[in-house]
C-alpha cells in the first residue's frame, strides 16, 4: 500500500522502528516515555540483565534474563551467532521484574493506571494495534524494556472479546 501512496497505518517504518530495541527505545524516550538503559555489546554484559539480539535472525519477542555469568555466555553466544553480531543488553537490578501487558489499540486488561497510561503512549507513537509490551518494574517504577509482536492465538479470552469490540467499533465508525 505504502508504495502505492496508500496511507497504511502502522507504516512499515513504524513496525521496524518498534521491533529493533534501541530504535524503539529512543523513540519512546523522546516522546517522553520511561525506558531502560540500553547499552550495545559484542561480548559483556553486568548482570543480572535482559539480552535481546540485533542481528536480522532474531527475534524481536525473544529476550534473555539473565543473572550468571556461564547463562550469559550461552545467551550471548546465541543470539551474536558466535560473536558474528551485537547484542543489546539492559542492566537491571537483583529485585527488578520483568512484565509483560499486551496492548489492543492502545488498551490493556489487568494493568495498574501508570501501566495503561503508558501503553496509551505507546500506542501513539508506534500506531501498532496489537504489540506486547515487556516492561521492568523495581525500586525507581516501571520502564518499557522492549515491544514484541502477539500472535491472535497467544490472546486470552478477554483480550480477544476486547480486539473484536474495539474492532466492531472502529468499522461502524467509517460505515
Amino acid at each position: 500500500n505504502e508504495n502505492e501512496g496508500i496511507k497504511t497505518t502502522p507504516s512499515s517504518s513504524d513496525v521496524l522502528d518498534a521491533y529493533i530495541v534501541p530504535i524503539c527505545l529512543e523513540k519512546a524516550k523522546l516522546a517522553g516515555i520511561q525506558v531502560c538503559d540500553w547499552t550495545i555489546s559484542y561480548h559483556f554484559v553486568p548482570l543480572p540483565a535482559i539480552i535481546y539480539g540485533l542481528n536480522y535472525f532474531s527475534t524481536p519477542s525473544d529476550n534473555f534474563l539473565v543473572s550468571d555469568h556461564e547463562e550469559a555466555k550461552k545467551v550471548i553466544k546465541h543470539v551474536t551467532n558466535h560473536g558474528r553480531y551485537p547484542f543489546c543488553y539492559q542492566k537491571i537490578s537483583d529485585t527488578s521484574t520483568v512484565v509483560r501487558c499486551v496492548s489492543i489499540f492502545g488498551k490493556s486488561i489487568n494493568c495498574c493506571e501508570k501501566v495503561a497510561t503508558m501503553t496509551e503512549k505507546i500506542y501513539e507513537v508506534f500506531r501498532l494495534p496489537l504489540v506486547d509490551i515487556v516492561l521492568v518494574k523495581d525500586e525507581s517504577g516501571c520502564r518499557l524494556s522492549s515491544l514484541a509482536p502477539v500472535k491472535y492465538s497467544q490472546l486470552s479470552k478477554d483480550e480477544t472479546e476486547m480486539l473484536q469490540d474495539l474492532l466492531d467499533k472502529r468499522v461502524k465508525r467509517f460505515e
